[in-house]
């Protein structure tokens, strides 16, 4: 299921953005009836590895196709420089700055995660997220993800290379909004 990023919206996302939408699992819940604040960062996690492709795409299982499901990604394409990166490069959280700006309440349906690659610097890239309704009118969560390019066989960053900086640039777009700079 695709639609072009014109159909979609996000109020703290000025530019084009992809979402992935994320079923919440019942066990994703705290003592106080929302979604737990670390359960939010996994959230975030799988909407980035579904977004960019991932991370371990050249040790992964097979996918086996099953009707019905699969992951629902809508909007602007994002490059899948993580998976191919996967075979010699290992894509390691640098930081994470996170707003809650409202608690995630449980739904049987799911939460969009908009997406957006918002800088990219000689070793990494950052990655924007809006935590949101499926249809994006509402924000729960604001976050930023710094993620390094780390060569695997000396274990240390590596450059990000000519076609890969060339793809992640193009996709660029704004930063979202956070409260806290």
């Amino acid at each position: 299921m695709h639609q072009t990023s014109s159909a979609l919206t996000n109020p703290l996302i000025p530019g084009s953005f992809t979402r992935v939408l994320i079923e919440l699992r019942w066990g994703d819940m705290d003592a106080y009836g929302h979604v737990n604040n670390v359960t939010q960062l996994r959230v975030l996690e799988e909407a980035r590895v579904r977004a960019f492709g991932s991370p371990t795409a050249a040790r992964d299982a097979a996918n086996t196709e099953v009707p019905g499901a699969g992951r629902v990604v809508l909007g602007s394409g994002l490059p899948d420089v993580l998976g191919r990166a996967s075979a010699d490069t290992d894509l390691l959280v640098l930081s994470h700055r996170i707003e809650y700006r409202e608690p995630v309440p449980y739904r049987e349906g799911p939460v969009a995660v908009d997406c957006v690659i918002s800088a990219v610097s000689p070793v990494s890239m950052t990655v924007g997220y809006v935590i949101a309704e499926a249809d994006g009118a509402k924000a729960y969560t604001v976050a930023e993800t710094e993620v390094v390019f780390v060569d695997t066989a000396s274990g240390r960053a590596r450059r990000i290379r000519d076609h890969e900086r060339e793809e992640l640039e193009a996709a660029v777009t704004a930063a979202v909004r956070l409260r806290h700079v």
